[in-house]
């Protein structure tokens, strides 16, 4: 992605600016954009200059391993793009023939207004226009409060999600028993997103349950009317979407858990769907019946690997660069599980300070390995490769701007695990499940195969 200026306040001094190289995320705007592609059925209208929509599309959708997105929005997305004369006398005017001639053009069953940076120095009343919209039409309408200078992709997906709570959400008639919410997995900023979230849907299915996966469901709006029927909200990441659990539950008193990193194997996916099953009330034995078959099958691929892994990667030395919620999945599965040994994660998505402690806890805690890795908070690439230098890796898991830097300075084996994932396309791959380490072993054993 572009390069972003971010300031540092030291000791309440004027503030220092450092330019950033190859941040793993976009914008606010971006988060939002492609959020509201991945739920089918949903029009993104983009009030903003012309290049905005375009480049988050194109940087975040390739970036995330390909796969267009939607079918009303992508390609022929609705764009105010906005000038310079709209700077000096306002938007409001293009935003509102923009809605109607989209309204004539597009038969959608949400329209999603996203605002960038330049409506929002300029003071554009957004949401007066969209109510004005909103009391003339029958077509559902919400806006996303984005500017570009917010916050980065992943507050743009929280936003998206805070503005289907605020405008189109209403109390439900009845919770509906044994409904789940999956909430945390950012789509495109998780590259492994439509994978990831089939194959959790898949296992939690097995205990009995309904889940709405919300993003990338074929039921499109349906999927955002029924969150607050959910019996519980599942926070699948040690931090993002927990302020959105947290607004669910003030709203429609719907209670949340949190899993702390993808469940990677079956020793973890194990632990998640028994937190799952205690926080429902779902009898232990009754979950341990629905799980074992998955369980004893996933082990048995372990034993048609393991003359490979032991030989291969047993007592490896491996680092990740990858964002948090994939970074603790990995390394807990790769180090308990496989025998690995981590030497250092450093955590890309820039989480907020207060969750940082936790995640250095999942990283280092419960760690089946005599070497503790060393947990670094770091969004810079140049940084993160003077990071990984210092380091005797084997094995680099990271995103595609570690590859040739891997093979070239470090002599290791890369796989592309993170954002942005320019050399893999990625559609229903998955590292989450029972099944999910055997892929994940699939891929780095194909790294180190060599024709004879």
């Amino acid at each position: 992605m572009v390069n972003n200026i971010v300031k540092t306040v030291v000791n309440n001094e004027t503030p220092v600016v450092n330019l950033l190289e190859s941040p793993r995320h976009s914008c606010t705007f971006g988060g939002a954009y492609t959020a509201t592609n991945a739920v089918k059925g949903l029009v993104p209208i983009l009030h903003t200059g012309p290049g905005c929509g375009w480049t988050n599309f194109f940087g975040l959708v390739a970036g995330s391993g390909g796969g267009f997105l939607g079918d009303l929005g992508a390609m022929q997305t609705p764009s105010s793009s906005l000038l310079e004369k709209h700077i000096v006398f306002g938007g409001e005017d293009k935003l509102r023939d923009l809605l109607n001639s989209t309204n004539e053009l597009m038969n959608g069953e949400l329209f999603v207004v996203i605002p960038g940076c330049i409506p929002t120095m300029i003071g554009d009343d957004i949401g007066m226009v969209v109510n004005e919209f909103r009391a003339k039409n029958n077509t559902p309408i919400i806006h996303v409060k984005t500017s570009g200078f917010n916050g980065n992709s992943y507050k743009g997906y929280e936003l998206f999600l805070d503005a289907v709570i605020d405008q189109l959400l209403e109390e439900p008639v009845k919770v509906k028993k044994g409904l789940v919410n999956i909430i945390g997995i950012a789509p495109c900023q998780h590259i492994f997103w439509k994978g990831d979230l089939k194959e959790l849907q898949r296992t939690l299915e097995l205990i009995g349950l309904e889940v709405n996966p919300i993003f990338g469901d074929l039921k499109g709006i349906e999927s955002l009317k029924k969150i607050p029927e959910a019996e519980l909200n599942i926070v699948v990441n040690p931090w993002l979407g927990k302020e959105v659990a947290d607004k669910l539950e003030t709203k429609f008193g719907t209670p949340f858990i949190v899993q702390y990193g993808l469940p990677v194997g079956p020793r973890e996916t194990e632990h998640f769907v028994q937190d799952v099953g205690k926080k429902l009330g779902i009898p232990r034995e009754k979950i341990d019946q629905a799980i074992q078959k998955e369980i004893k099958e996933a082990y048995q691929f372990y034993n048609y690997i393991s003359n490979g892994l032991y030989m291969g990667l047993a007592n490896s030395y491996f680092g990740v660069a990858a964002e948090s919620n994939i970074a603790i999945g990995l390394t807990r599965f790769l180090t308990n599980d496989c025998g690995m040994m981590p030497t250092v994660v450093i955590i890309t998505d820039d989480p907020p300070l207060k969750n940082r402690e936790s995640i250095k806890q999942r990283l280092t805690e419960d760690i089946n390995s005599i070497n503790k890795p060393d947990v670094i908070f770091e969004i810079d690439t140049y940084n993160i490769e003077k990071i990984l230098q210092n380091y005797p890796n084997l094995i680099v898991l990271g995103s595609s701007m570690e590859k040739y830097f891997s093979a070239d300075k470090l002599s290791a084996l890369h796989l592309t695990v993170s954002f942005p994932a320019y050399d893999r396309m990625l559609l229903r791959r998955t590292y989450s499940g029972f099944f999910g380490g055997i892929n994940l072993l699939e891929d780095l054993m194909g790294k180190m195969s060599r024709p004879f």
